[in-house]
């Protein structure tokens, strides 16, 4: 018993520290420029509102409204939907990430759109079919879903932890 709660910590302190030093080591961390492009404050601000009108009760601060609102898919359950769907019933992926991160390497089939492009982006977001956003560690796509929930987006998901987890998960990525 101890040593599995060990492993985890362990486990857990190694992906903290994976994400820590993509934020400090600048291009390809986990957060660089994104800062520089996004009101992180004001979609949290309008996200946790919107959850709080639609029911969701918290007690806490707008991260736990946030967290408690947002329908997240894993990269496992990602990948075997898209292996059986087909067509209209496959979920369509945007990309949030900044244009360096997406030159890295991106999800097959997924239409890239900038975190701070979406609002204005909307046209190319069908609304008749299940939207999953994702971005690098799954923060922005948090974020991303809100901008279209803002929107009346009835089927949206952000994957869990973003790209980083469906490559962890064995998946593959596309370079442009």
């Amino acid at each position: 018993m101890i040593r599995k709660l060990v492993k985890r910590g362990a486990a857990a302190a190694r992906t903290a520290a994976k994400i820590g030093a993509g934020l400090i080591t600048g291009p390809g961390g986990v957060g660089y420029g994104v800062s520089e492009y996004e009101d992180f404050q004001r979609l949290r601000t309008e996200a946790a509102a919107q959850d709080r009108a639609e029911g969701v009760s918290t007690e806490g601060s707008e991260m736990d409204a946030i967290a408690e609102g947002t329908v997240e898919i894993s990269a496992e359950d990602l990948r075997i939907m898209m292996e059986i769907e087909e067509g209209e019933d496959l979920p369509l992926l945007i990309d949030v990430r900044q244009d360096h991160e997406w030159s890295a390497g991106h999800i097959g089939g997924a239409v890239h759109i900038p975190l701070g492009e979406l609002d204005q982006r909307l046209g190319e977001v069908d609304k008749d079919r299940l939207v999953v956003v994702y971005c690098q560690s799954g923060m922005r796509s948090i974020d991303g879903s809100y901008v279209l929930k803002r929107h009346d987006y009835p089927q949206v998901r952000s994957l869990a932890g973003g790209i980083v987890g469906w490559q962890e998960g064995g998946n593959s990525t596309e370079i442009p």
